[in-house]
C-alpha cells in the first residue's frame, strides 16, 4: 500500500480516501461507492495466480543479469513448470520498464553508434551499408555527474544527417550539450537546438607533444559492455 499510494489512500473510481479490507477476498472495498479491487489491480501482476515472491524474484534476476537472462534460464532459476511463464514474466517486466511518457533526455548527453550483428566477411569499411546483416543501433546517454543516467536506445536505417537530426530531436530535449565523435553524420545537430561537441583526433605529432582530444566519448563504453541482445526489446 505505501508503494501504490505514497501519499495515502485514494478509491481508483471515486478516489475516496476511506477503504476497509475484505479479508477472506483479500481485496479492499472503497466505504463511498464500494468498488472492491485488490492491491495489484491495474499493475503488471494484475489477475496472477502466481505469488508476488516470484515476480520479484523474476523482476530481480531480469535487471541484474548482465548478459541479459532468456526464458528458459529464467525457468531454470525460478523453478517453474513451463517455459511459456518465464517467457510471460519476462514480456510483461520488460513492458514496464518502458515509459511511455518519459521525459526526454537533458543536460550532458553523449551519442554514438554501433553495429549489432557481429563482422562479417567480404565487407570493405566499417561503414559500408550494402550487403551487410548487422543492424545499426544509436545509443544516447544521458550524464550526471560522472556517472551515467538514464539512455534511449533505437534501431536506424543510415548514418545520414537527416536521420540523427531526427533522433536527437525525438529522445533530447533542446538546450543541452551534446558530445559524438566525428562521424559526418552527426554535423549539422546545432539545428535541434543543442550545442553540439564533436570529438577530434589531433595529429600524431601534437599527440606525442601531450595534446589531448577535445572530448572523449568514453560513457557510451558502459552501455555497449553489456549484452546487445537486449537491445530487440527497448528500442
Amino acid at each position: 500500500m505505501a508503494c501504490r499510494w505514497p501519499d495515502g489512500f485514494a478509491c481508483p473510481r471515486c478516489r475516496d480516501d476511506r477503504a476497509y479490507r475484505l479479508l477472506e477476498l483479500r481485496r479492499w472495498q472503497c466505504v463511498a461507492c464500494r468498488y472492491q479491487f485488490s492491491l495489484t489491480a491495474g499493475t503488471v501482476f494484475h489477475n496472477t495466480k502466481m505469488p508476488l515472491t516470484v515476480w520479484f524474484w523474476a523482476a530481480y534476476l531480469a535487471v541484474t543479469d548482465k548478459r541479459g537472462i532468456s526464458a528458459l534460464l529464467l525457468q531454470g532459476q525460478l523453478g517453474l513448470r513451463r517455459y511459456e511463464t518465464a517467457w510471460m514474466l519476462l514480456h510483461k517486466l520488460r513492458r514496464a520498464m518502458v515509459n511511455a511518457g518519459r521525459e526526454p533526455l537533458y543536460g550532458d548527453v553523449e551519442i554514438d553508434d554501433t553495429w549489432v550483428g557481429g563482422q562479417q566477411p567480404g565487407l570493405r569499411g566499417s561503414r559500408q551499408l550494402k550487403g551487410r546483416r548487422a543492424a545499426i543501433v544509436l545509443v544516447a546517454v544521458e550524464k550526471r555527474g560522472e556517472a551515467p543516467n538514464r539512455i534511449r536506445v533505437a534501431v536506424v536505417p543510415d548514418f545520414k544527417q537527416t536521420t540523427m537530426l531526427a533522433f536527437v530531436k525525438q529522445h533530447v530535449a533542446p538546450g543541452p550539450t551534446i558530445c559524438t565523435d566525428g562521424l559526418k553524420g552527426f554535423e549539422g545537430l546545432q539545428a535541434a537546438g543543442v550545442r553540439h561537441i564533436p570529438r577530434t583526433q589531433p595529429i600524431r605529432s601534437a599527440l606525442r607533444q601531450g595534446q589531448k582530444c577535445t572530448y572523449v566519448t568514453a560513457t557510451r563504453h558502459f552501455i555497449w559492455s553489456a549484452d546487445t541482445k537486449q537491445i530487440h526489446w527497448v528500442r
